[in-house]
């Protein structure tokens, strides 16, 4: 038994050992542009936004909703109950006063307003008439 190597099992021992080694190394990846690296982190923010919006979304909404529904209610609630207030404590002088108020207010609005109408419905009507009287008066030139 004679323990002397072979020049021959040396050499392809080491050659083994090298190809197992270099394919154990990650190989060395090509350097990535700068644009390329912009390009990634420009899109993974915009994934991670889009996640957090979608988490955020629904909690923000019924924040929202909320808010809304407690506003009407209060608003409501304060007219309601400051005119119920009123109406029940006030003498029958004052509540008369009121209706009375509100009815020539009512009836003056109603005035104001069938006015500008009036006046709109008299331009429009004096539009075309004027568009043919002017007409007339180019062709009689123009005979």
């Amino acid at each position: 038994m004679d323990n002397t190597s072979n020049p021959q099992n040396e050499r392809s021992d080491s050659v083994a050992d090298e190809t197992t080694s270099a394919q154990a190394r990650p190989q060395p990846q090509p350097e990535t542009s700068l644009l390329g690296a912009l390009g990634a982190g420009i899109r993974q923010g915009a994934e991670d936004a889009i996640t957090a919006a979608e988490k955020t979304i629904p909690k923000v909404k019924s924040a929202a909703e909320g808010a809304v529904y407690w506003t009407a209610y209060g608003v409501s609630f304060a007219a309601v109950f400051q005119w119920t207030l009123a109406k029940g404590l006030a003498p029958e002088s004052l509540k008369s006063g009121f209706r009375d108020g509100v009815k020539a207010a009512e009836d003056a609005a109603q005035r104001w307003t069938d006015k500008l109408r009036g006046n709109k419905d008299k331009a429009s009507d004096a539009a075309p008439e004027q568009s043919g009287s002017s007409t007339g008066a180019i062709q009689t030139g123009m005979a």
